[in-house]
């Protein structure tokens, strides 16, 4: 379906107010990441396990669920700053400026209101793989490739699903069987 198919983007919109609806109820979602945009910290298909969180429990580095314009995206923070005033209560609020790992500028800043949760951990291959808050040289290395090439992308993306996690190198810290 097209991006400008108005069904689509209602469905998108349901799904997005839906995981909202989720998170406030139960504290906790999972969902399939589909986009490249964190590579290679997280490949789609990889379960994100997310927690509702307040802002002040986010910090730089980690990776935070924002809901906005009725799609889901899970980002890491780069940065946050308090604003003096909102615009329209008068008070100090907080914004939070993410960025995809893979992605060339960062997003618009994040309003308290769409900030859902942060990023624990992602299942990948049925393995507990933690999200580093800090990436590694060969990790950076590999997102500024990923973002200037989409062929590389490409690549990275197929290589990861023809290699068998076991023959990938992970620390034992960083993965753990999942049950569930």
């Amino acid at each position: 379906m097209s991006s400008l198919d108005p069904i689509a983007a209602d469905s998108r919109a349901a799904k997005c107010e839906l995981a909202c609806e989720v998170l406030r109820s139960f504290g906790g979602l999972r969902f399939s990441a589909t986009g490249w945009s964190m590579l290679p910290a997280i490949f789609p298909g990889d379960t994100l396990v997310v927690e509702r969180v307040s802002g002040d429990q986010v910090k730089v580095g980690q990776v935070v669920l924002v809901g906005r314009d009725g799609r889901l995206c899970a980002h890491r923070v780069v940065s946050r700053e308090i604003v003096s005033k909102e615009e329209d209560s008068g008070n100090p609020h907080r914004r939070w400026i993410t960025q995809g790992d893979a992605m060339p500028i960062p997003d618009p800043p994040v309003k308290e209101n769409e900030l859902l949760g942060r990023v624990n951990y992602v299942i990948r291959a049925g393995r507990c793989v933690a999200v580093p808050t800090e990436l590694s040289l060969a990790a950076k290395l590999t997102g500024k490739i990923a973002r200037r090439s989409f062929f590389a992308a490409r690549a990275l993306v197929y290589l990861h699903r023809a290699v068998p996690i076991s023959g990938k190198s992970e620390t034992r810290e960083s993965v753990q069987h999942c049950q569930g």
